[in-house]
């Protein structure tokens, strides 16, 4: 039988109330209040804890300063700690120059060396402290995990790295030895040359300053040039051929010129004159003063002869000079006298004064010149050694041409009250001046094949020097009458002296023998 079932009618949902609404949107409201303000109270906390972290008065952590930790330190502190570091390294560090057993120290506190501590400390100091409070934060804790290494920069004073190595190098270079020469009794002594070698300075400061760039001291070996001499041995073996000697005579009796031509040979003899070089005879005959061995003679003063020191000197220029122009040397500078010599051939003489006035001729031979000087037995002779490169048949001569003379002067007249008039006395003579050329004759085998015109010269006239009397004949007259009768009264007084002493002779002749 079949079961019918009804269907079961919908219940109908119940009306909210108005009461029960607002319950269930209090309720969300709450929930969200309390969700909201965990994340309130969460970002203060963190908020607090960046402050915390970012807010101190030290240097922050994870930050050295040249390897030196800083973290921890207020500015002053690091500023201190950094600079005492700096100071005792700067005392300890130098630089050694070392060249075998030799050794130059260059401190560091002897180059200006300058730490910029300050600088240094200011960027760890501000390390994490720009931008906002998070990013300061982040770059705070990222310092502290992954370190943070500041350098102290530093300067130098390069022209004090220079300078230091100027002096070192004049104790450090050691100069090439030319090959010596020297003869002795008719014979030449030669020795070996010698290498030298000096510093290069410019190739040696790239060194120290990669030293410098590291902050660190060492040893330096520096760079070197090697000098050659300028002589060598076999040069002066080829140079002992007599190629120029010239002879003059002196007074045995001038003492003072006699020991100035002495010294003066002494000192320029044994010269060496290398290829190229030029030699000058104010040098050679070294200063001319009595602490040097010369003596007062006669010297050319304004036009006359007066005694000065070191006189007679221009007699050994001058008869270098004639050995020099038979070599056929080139002559650089030569001054004849202001007045005419009587030791050489008129316009062959050399003179030097003070250092307006000098010999200087230049070796222009591929081989040494050595000078042989002395005076002896009334003689001055001058020899050059060197290098012969004309045949046996060669000559020079030399011949003098008169161009002309120069009048003397008005003679120079001085007044003399105290000489009558009329009265009239020369009291220097002067001289007449010329002019003359010089000529250089080259004859070959006998035969002459050149005359060139070689040198002029120029002596200077003097003027006569007369004193003239201007007393008028009244005052002569008068003084004479004067004169007499002062002599007659000087006789007078005479005779009464005489008799004065005779008087006290005789007294003392009649004096008691042994009475004082």
């Amino acid at each position: 039988m079949a079961k019918h079932y009804k269907k079961k009618p919908q219940q109908k949902k119940p009306k909210k109330s108005g009461a029960g609404f607002k319950a269930v949107v209090i309720g969300i409201i709450t929930v969200a209040i309390v969700g909201g303000g965990s994340v309130f109270v969460y970002g203060q906390y963190m908020k607090n804890k960046m402050d915390k972290v970012v807010n101190i008065d030290t240097i922050y952590q994870g930050i050295s300063v040249d390897g030196t930790d800083v973290s921890g330190l207020t500015k002053q502190e690091a500023l201190q700690k950094l600079q005492q570091q700096a100071d005792m390294h700067l005392g300890n560090q130098k630089i050694t120059i070392q060249q075998k057993e030799k050794s130059w120290d260059i401190p560091f506190s002897q180059l200006d060396i300058k730490y910029d501590v300050e600088a240094a400390v200011e960027q760890a100091w501000q390390k994490g402290r720009s931008g906002e409070l998070k990013q300061r934060y982040q770059t705070i804790i990222d310092v502290a995990e992954n370190k943070l290494n500041i350098p102290i920069t530093y300067t130098y004073d390069e022209q004090k790295v220079r300078e230091k190595l100027n002096t070192i190098a004049n104790e450090f270079n050691v100069p090439a030895q030319d090959s010596a020469m020297t003869r002795v009794n008719g014979a030449f002594q030669i020795t070996q040359e010698q290498e030298g070698y000096e510093m290069d300075i410019e190739n040696t400061i790239p060194k120290i300053e990669q030293m410098l760039e590291k902050n660190e001291g060492g040893v330096v070996v520096p760079e070197i040039v090697m000098t050659e001499p300028k002589i060598t041995k076999e040069q002066n073996e080829q140079a002992t051929d007599l190629i120029g000697s010239y002879t003059t005579n002196y007074s045995g009796n001038a003492w003072g010129r006699n020991e100035n031509l002495r010294v003066g040979c002494e000192n320029i003899n044994g010269t060496l004159i290398a290829p190229g070089e030029v030699f000058s005879m104010n040098v050679g005959l070294g200063p001319q003063t009595y602490a040097n061995g010369y003596k007062d003679a006669g010297v050319y003063v304004d036009g006359k002869v007066e005694q000065g020191v070191a006189g007679g000197v221009c007699q050994i220029t001058s008869t270098l000079y004639n050995a020099v122009i038979l070599a056929e040397l080139e002559v650089v500078e030569r001054f004849p006298h202001s007045m005419t010599v009587g030791y050489v051939p008129l316009g062959r003489d050399a003179a030097v004064a003070g250092d307006y006035k000098d010999l200087k001729f230049r070796n222009d031979t591929e081989y040494p010149v050595y000078i042989e000087a002395y005076a002896k037995d009334g003689k001055l002779v001058c020899n050059l050694y060197g290098h012969e490169i004309h045949d046996t048949g060669h000559e020079v001569e030399f011949e003098m041409v008169f161009e002309g003379t120069i009048p003397k002067p008005a003679e120079k007249v001085t007044q003399d009250d105290t000489k009558p008039e009329g009265y009239r006395e020369v009291t220097y003579t002067g001289k007449t001046g010329s002019k003359v050329s010089i000529y250089k004759i080259v004859k070959e085998n006998g035969k002459q094949v050149s005359k060139e015109w070689f040198s002029s010269s120029t002596y200077r006239a003097t003027a006569d020097e007369v004193t003239i009397g201007t007393k008028k004949a009244e005052e002569v007259k008068e003084e004479t009458q004067q004169e007499q009768g002062s002599l007659t009264e000087d006789a007078s007084q005479q005779t009464t002296q005489q008799q004065e002493a005779t008087t006290q002779t005789l007294v003392i002749d009649d004096a008691p023998i042994g009475a004082a």
